[in-house]
C-alpha cells in the first residue's frame, strides 16, 4: 500500500480544513510559527508552481488574499513558499507545494518572519482545540 503524502491525506486535514474546493484547501498550520498561521494546498500533488494550472493559481490565489486580510492584525500579513524538494520530510518539511499565510507583527524586521530559534526547534504544537478554534476564526 502506497504511503500518502500528509497533504494529500484526508485524515491528516479534513479537520483542520478552513476551505477548500475542486482545486485548493486551506488549513491551519499545525505544527505552526506564529498564532493563525495557515496554509494553502494545491489538491493535486506537485512540487512547482510552474505546475500549477490556471484555474488552481486562480483559486489559490484567491485563498491567499482572503486568509491574508483575515490574518492582519494591523500589521500586514506575509505569504511565502519554499520549494525544497531534495529535503527530508521531517513532520514540518513536505515535498507537496505549498503557501504560508501568517500575520505580521508590530516592528517585524526582515522579509519573512524567523522562527526562534532557527530551526524547527521553533515551532509550535496547537493541541486540536486550539486548531479548531483558529479554523472557526477563518471560514
Amino acid at each position: 500500500m502506497e504511503t500518502l503524502c500528509a497533504f494529500c491525506d484526508p485524515e491528516e486535514l479534513d479537520w483542520r480544513t478552513i476551505r477548500k474546493d475542486a482545486y485548493m484547501r486551506s488549513i491551519v498550520s499545525n505544527p505552526r510559527f506564529r498564532r493563525g498561521q495557515s496554509l494553502v494546498i494545491p489538491n493535486r500533488h506537485i512540487f512547482e508552481v510552474g505546475e500549477l494550472e490556471d484555474a488552481e493559481a486562480a483559486s489559490i490565489m484567491k485563498e491567499l488574499g482572503r486568509l491574508g486580510m483575515l490574518l492582519d492584525q494591523g500589521f500586514g500579513s506575509g505569504v511565502m513558499q519554499k520549494y525544497q524538494p531534495l529535503q527530508a520530510e521531517n513532520g514540518i518539511k513536505v515535498s507537496h507545494l505549498h503557501f504560508h499565510v501568517f500575520p505580521r507583527v508590530l516592528e517585524e524586521v526582515g522579509l519573512f518572519p524567523v522562527p526562534e530559534p532557527n530551526s524547527f526547534d521553533g515551532f509550535t504544537k496547537d493541541s486540536p482545540a486550539e486548531v479548531l478554534a483558529v479554523v472557526e476564526g477563518l471560514k
